[in-house]
């Protein structure tokens, strides 16, 4: 779930997680709250809002759905991540969960804007010298899917923009 909420500020602002290093898939790494469907969730939203809520224990009743980003196939554990866009009434009082959330930290959205937050580096995954992006925040190198559900975000994001200062200009 991407979660979208004010800061004190009234500024927009998101929520990742740095994930514990004892988890068996993906540790160690930056990520939006969310997981795999069980039984009794009614669909991608139920997913989301029940997964974020165990992970990063906020209040369910104040989260308004906004919308959905593409589908995504992440190949490394062959799941289908369908990213979940939802407003949170008010400024979240967290409580991440302590066995999958090492950290929890919060970006304002329109760093996503800034070049200066956008790098590539190179790794070597399975063998193959990569050149992989990702988005610097909060002292992170945001990569993988998560970059790929940033990078569309950031998208509709300067889409929005552009749109209000037709609308206004």
């Amino acid at each position: 779930m991407i979660l979208v909420f004010d800061d004190a500020a009234g500024c927009l602002q998101s929520a990742l997680t740095l994930r514990n290093a004892d988890l068996r898939g993906h540790s160690g790494q930056v990520s939006f709250p969310g997981g795999r469907v069980e039984p009794g969730d009614k669909d991608a939203l139920d997913t989301a809002r029940r997964e974020t809520v165990e992970e990063i224990g906020i209040c369910p009743a104040r989260v308004q759905p906004l919308g959905r980003l593409a589908k995504l196939y992440i190949p490394a554990s062959h799941y289908d991540v369908t990213p979940v866009v939802a407003r949170y009434v008010g400024i979240p009082a967290f409580s991440p969960n302590a066995f999958e959330v090492a950290e929890l930290f919060t970006f304002a959205l329109d760093d996503l804007l800034h070049p200066e937050r956008k790098a590539e580096e190179r790794r070597l995954i399975r063998g193959v010298d990569v050149r992989v992006p990702y988005y610097a925040l909060s002292g992170y190198k945001v990569w993988g899917a998560t970059a790929i559900m940033l990078s569309e975000l950031e998208g509709r994001l300067l889409r929005a923009r552009q749109f209000a200062m037709r609308e206004t200009g």
